[in-house]
This record gives C-alpha cells, structure tokens and sequence, in this order.
C-alpha cells in the first residue's frame, strides 16, 4: 500500500478497501463509473453499472487491528444520506431512474481480504 503522507491510517485503510472492492465487483461483471464523488455534502465511494441498474456503492473497511464487523457502521442514517447522494448523482447525470445502494464490507487480514457484499433493493 502506497502511503501519502497527508493521510491518516483509518484513511489509507479505507482507500485500500475501496480499491479491492472496486476490483472484486469488476470482476464479478460491474462498470466502474466514477470513485470517490462528491454530491454535496455527501461522498459516494463508488458508482457502477450492473446490466442496466445505477449502482452506488458504501464500502466500510476494517483492518485485524480494528475489532468488529464493518458493515455495521452502515445504519439507516448512513443509508438515507447514500440514498440522497445517488438520486442527486443521476439527477446532475438527467436521469430519473431509482438507484441502487449496495454495501461492501471489507475485512483486511494479514492472508488478504474478505468481502462481504450486501445488494439493495
């Protein structure tokens, strides 16, 4: 992991499983459209395209250091902002479709990673 000197750990940790959660859903047959946009005052990790469905995607990283399950930092509140960034990202994009808010949870092992992923509706 390259590290840039601005950067907290918890960041560098984020980025890195928002990297391997970018390539896991690559290949498993998703577009990567855009990483890391702003909608306000809100961020999207990432937005992809799955057949015809406008994904944004919420990717919670912990490290072995970092005890508990990271999908749990994602609760209703979390959930309403995502869904407010995603319907504001297709507006700016002229698009009216319902989006997709999908959570990958990323668990840093010393042997690699383990993703859980959780698909909205």
């Amino acid at each position: 992991m390259k590290i840039q000197q601005n950067k907290t750990i918890a960041q560098h940790i984020g980025r890195e499983g928002e990297k391997r959660a970018a390539e896991w859903l690559w290949l498993k047959g998703f577009d990567i459209v855009d990483t890391n946009c702003r909608v306000g005052r809100y961020e999207i990790d990432l937005v992809c395209k799955h057949n015809e469905d406008w994904v944004f995607v919420e990717v919670k990283t912990r490290s072995e250091e970092i005890l508990g399950n990271p999908e749990i930092a994602v609760n209703y509140k979390k959930r309403q902002h995502l869904q407010k960034a995603a319907l504001g990202y297709l507006k700016n994009k002229g698009s009216n479709v319902m989006p997709r808010v999908d959570v990958v949870a990323v668990s840093l092992l010393r042997h690699g990673a383990q993703m859980m992923y959780f698909q909205g509706k």
